[in-house]
């Protein structure tokens, strides 16, 4: 075989000679965090997805990165319509989005929309998150549409961290509207609505979602519930399940309780009821804004990531203690051995930690 075929194996040989011996590995050059920002107000989508990028990054010195590029396009963000897209799976989450979206991108040929997809239980549902670029390529073809899923590492706060963060970076690119799409388990939905600015539910025909939204507290945050699949052929059940929604609203508690969540019906797959989705939306907003809510809403959810990013910080730098480990699986020893309920093997603990 010849020496510079692709297949060459150097058999018992320590060194691989034909690696370039100039290479320098893994090493990447400085970030010009003034030249990403720029990109990014210009509404370019490959400086969004760097800036993404970086916020995500759990690396000390992106950290440093993340904070500098946060602070300096603050200022820009807070502009566009937050929504988030809640409901179990299979009520077709993606299918919405992808013909709301054509909708809005039909309507209105200057709209700029960004979708960003939390799923902070896929390692246990095997959400399809990760597929929704994929699914939704009719409009991810589009440039104003900027899709992005957020990877979960597990942690159901650090996905709502960088996709806070997120957020306002879409803001600072020009985006009129950020969708922010849940997989409809676990405590996705409540972290959801502590991002946005209204919250919709789909739900769908013959499943019973009225009762579930109730047992989960989701219809207490549900702004508009949209009755998805009521195609063709199912206009009768399609209404007797949107009277049983709108029967259930009314044994709902809402904070909220100047708006009368509306019940739409629609169907993703034949595209109808998008632009009854819009109006409500619109009305939604405004009434928000009149009501001095939307203001109110956007103030408390920058106190309420305060205090969860404050908690996250405390711990993580209590766990640079060097005698934190070996602490805490002594404490961990006697909880196992029920020498300390696990109360008061932690109020124990932190005493010793910060004396």
């Amino acid at each position: 075989m010849s020496k510079k075929s692709a297949l060459h194996i150097n058999k018992g040989t320590s060194d691989a000679p034909y690696i370039n011996p100039k290479w320098k590995g893994g090493s990447r050059p400085e970030l010009d965090i003034e030249s990403l920002c720029s990109l990014l107000l210009k509404g370019d989508s490959t400086g969004l997805s760097k800036a993404i990028t970086l916020i995500e990054s759990l690396a000390p010195k992106d950290k440093v990165h993340a904070r500098k590029l946060m602070s300096m396009i603050l200022p820009k963000s807070g502009g566009a319509h937050r929504v988030g897209i809640s409901g179990v799976p299979g009520v077709g989450k993606s299918t919405f989005l992808e013909s709301y979206c054509a909708y809005l991108l039909a309507k209105d040929a200057n709209v700029k929309i960004a979708i960003l997809a939390v799923d902070p239980s896929s390692e246990l549902t095997k959400g399809s998150i990760l597929g929704d670029k994929t699914r939704m390529e009719s409009i991810g073809k589009d440039t104003r549409v900027f899709i992005r899923p957020t990877a979960s590492n597990g942690h159901l706060g650090g996905v709502a961290k960088s996709t806070y963060e997120a957020v306002a970076l879409c803001e600072a690119a020009g985006y009129h509207y950020v969708f922010i799409e849940t997989v409809g388990v676990g405590q996705s939905e409540t972290v959801v609505s502590k991002l946005v600015d209204t919250f919709l539910l789909l739900a769908m025909p013959g499943t019973g979602d009225e009762l579930q939204g109730i047992k989960k507290g989701i219809m207490e945050m549900a702004d508009i519930i949209a009755l998805n699949k009521c195609d063709s052929g199912r206009e009768a059940a399609a209404r007797q399940n949107a009277m049983e929604l709108q029967s259930a609203l009314q044994l709902v508690t809402r904070i909220k309780d100047d708006w009368q969540t509306p019940v739409i019906q629609i169907s993703s797959i034949e595209r109808t009821g998008m632009e009854l989705i819009k109006e409500e939306l619109d009305k939604y907003y405004r009434h928000s804004n009149l009501k001095g809510r939307f203001k109110l809403n956007r103030i408390k959810q920058s106190e309420y990531w305060f205090e969860q990013s404050l908690g996250e910080l405390l711990f993580e730098k209590l766990g640079e203690k060097k005698d934190w480990n070996q602490k805490k699986a002594d404490f961990l020893e006697k909880v196992r051995n029920n020498a300390l309920t696990p109360f008061e093997a932690s109020d124990q603990f932190i005493e010793e930690i910060l004396d």
